[in-house]
């Protein structure tokens, strides 16, 4: 699906679905697609179709709208998210809902495909610098959305780590509020699994694809690199759909 294109709704989504015969696998974004193909791949026995629906809350969604069909099979693929923080325990035991191992797909393939082996040794320096730095921030910004508070959590890396004016009001303790200490060191310890995927990897590109680095990568490279690498967590994912197909 080309992401240039506009996104089928929820509805023009179900009415396509209800009427397919394919055994179906409902993933999030565009994006995302290009780390499933390589699961589709390797279970093209099944003959599966595999499709974005947009984002975590269109799979609940269609989730729920499609429960009820009995002429086909889904599965419904998505990201943790915030869950890794507060497991949601309202799927518990239903497999056809399969979710991330960490915070999002792009955790998982960073970790499969031991992306930080692309940098050099000056620049994992600098990456981990600028790790350190982004999470003072980030944990409070994620303690905030977990208390139930106005958070900007999903702000681009660049704004934060470049933008000092943001950066110092950003983290600036508001009345009454305490820094999480305790979860600032939870997310430290396994910030591969724990960060956002997507700023973790927006991390990564800061070095991988600096102006005047030899082989620069681009998000979409470094996706497609980590599926191919078939990894833990992309058999992790794969087992578990055909699971549910072969049930």
């Amino acid at each position: 699906m080309n992401s240039k294109l506009p996104r089928p709704t929820v509805d023009e989504l179900f009415q396509l679905l209800k009427r397919t015969s394919l055994p179906t696998v409902l993933v999030e974004g565009v994006d995302d697609i290009i780390f499933y193909r390589k699961i589709e791949e390797d279970l093209a026995h099944l003959g599966l179709d595999v499709l974005p629906a947009g984002n975590k809350e269109s799979v609940i969604k269609l989730k729920g709208m499609l429960n009820g069909l009995t002429n086909v099979r889904f599965v419904f693929v998505v990201d943790k998210d915030l869950w890794i923080h507060e497991p949601n325990t309202d799927y518990q035991g239903d497999n056809t809902l399969v979710q991330t191992d960490g915070y999002s797909v792009e955790n998982d393939l960073f970790c499969d495909g031991e992306l930080e082996n692309l940098m050099s040794l000056e620049e994992k320096e600098r990456f981990y610098n600028d790790i350190t730095k982004f999470l003072d921030w980030y944990a409070l910004s994620v303690s905030r959305v977990l208390r139930g508070k106005d958070s900007a959590f999903r702000t681009h890396p660049n704004k934060v780590l470049d933008d000092p004016d943001f950066y110092l009001n950003e983290t600036k303790l508001r009345e009454g509020e305490v820094y999480p200490v305790g979860l600032r060191e939870e997310i430290e310890r396994d910030f591969k699994r724990m960060l956002r995927g997507k700023s973790l990897i927006a991390i990564l590109q800061r070095q991988l694809s600096r102006k005047n680095r030899e082989v620069k990568f681009s998000g979409k490279q470094l996706i497609a690199f980590g599926g191919a690498r078939r990894g833990t967590n992309f058999m992790r994912l794969r087992d578990s759909i055909s699971h549910v197909f072969k049930l």
